[in-house]
């Protein structure tokens, strides 16, 4: 089932006795655990009817489930990230698994058990497949763009202010989709926007920390741009939030992927879809990326891929250190890797070579 069931069984009472809880969305992951303990337990009753277990065995747990609640119909029993759920090997698994699903044949009615995992369970165990034959799993999934933008709206009225599905969507690209980050930026915008209702994109640009991510696509997008300033600034806020350039690599590689992929494919005359289905991507984002690839060369778009998969193998191979492939790729036209250098060896560089770098033209150190 879908969180989205769970909330309606809540909401009418009709509840099972075992919940398997999964899925990336913590957020909404967390508001059905506490929505399902305030529909089980009255005010001040938590204690005596509520157990939260990690790193506990069957025993304790079925334990815990058989305790009689105190003054209310049923108990509340939490088991978090249970390792035989997860991948790898646990301690003493076999006889744990079979004690359990034992147990599950006939629990109490007096109970409910929420398996509560934070890394996503193994569904070739035998736990975790029987929990989802029986109907126990609760898929905790991103929020669509249209349920994104209900669930921010709902957020905002209280303080009378709302977002169209363009803001929306902009929010989620710029500071990503997890809900716990996008709860607080909802809040800083609201303050920023001070008295007018409505929350923009211009809003969000200016007052919404980015992710890492959009802060990656910015800078190359000012590169692509040939704004040598502000990609150098980009890099700088990457760096002094600390992030490494290792990491910034990474990121950059996995944008560089997209765009080269958006690239041919328009050349192609495919279109965003293609890329969208093929590598996962949100339509914003896609039509982000296809913008952002308006204008340049597919064949030097993957060769910039290229040099930048080489060092990232390199770098992690141990046959380069950080700086000699910064060099070795900055010899290459790589712009961001020019920019690192920069930051690195306090060598300056020419504001105009970010600029010939864009444009595709050979450089000589």
């Amino acid at each position: 089932m879908t969180w989205r069931d769970l909330f309606a069984g809540i909401k009418a009472g009709a509840l099972d006795g075992v919940y398997l809880f999964s899925g990336p969305e913590e957020f909404i992951k967390r508001e059905a655990l506490d929505a399902l303990q305030a529909k089980l337990l009255p005010p001040g009753m938590e204690q005596l009817n509520l157990s939260v277990l990690e790193g506990a065995g069957a025993r304790e747990v079925i334990a815990a489930a058989e305790t009689l609640p105190f003054l209310c119909e049923r108990r509340l029993v939490v088991l978090r990230d249970w390792a035989p759920l997860l991948p790898g090997k646990a301690k003493n698994e076999e006889a744990e698994v079979a004690r359990m699903l034992t147990w599950l044949e006939n629990p109490p009615p007096t109970a409910i058990v929420v398996f509560y995992m934070r890394s996503e369970p193994d569904a070739r165990k035998r736990l975790p497949a029987a929990l989802k034959k029986r109907g126990a799993e609760v898929r905790f999934d991103p929020l669509s763009d249209q349920e994104l933008l209900r669930w921010a709206n709902k957020r905002l009225k209280p303080v009378g202010k709302s977002m169209s599905q363009e803001a929306a969507s902009h929010l989620a690209f710029s500071a990503g989709r997890e809900l716990n980050r996008l709860s607080q930026e909802l809040d800083k915008l609201a303050a920023f926007v001070g008295d007018r209702a409505e929350i923009d994109v211009a809003d969000i640009e200016e007052a919404v920390s980015p992710s890492l991510e959009f802060s990656v696509f910015e800078m190359l997008d000012f590169l692509f741009a040939g704004d040598a300033v502000r990609a150098e600034r980009s890099l700088g806020l990457l760096v002094t939030g600390g992030q490494t350039y290792v990491g910034i690599l990474a990121m950059v590689i996995r944008q560089l992927r997209t765009l080269t992929h958006m690239a041919l494919s328009i050349r192609a005359g495919a279109g965003t879809a293609a890329v969208e289905k093929q590598l996962g991507l949100h339509p914003y984002a896609a039509r982000r990326a296809a913008e952002q690839v308006r204008g340049l060369d597919p064949a030097r778009l993957k060769a910039l891929y290229g040099d930048c998969v080489d060092a990232d193998f390199a770098i992690k191979s141990g046959k380069l250190r950080d700086r000699e492939a910064l060099r070795a790729h900055y010899e290459k036209q790589l712009g961001v890797y020019a920019l690192a250098l920069e930051r690195i060896t306090g060598m300056r560089v020419k504001e105009r070579i970010l600029c010939l770098l864009a444009a595709g033209e050979e450089i000589s150190l």
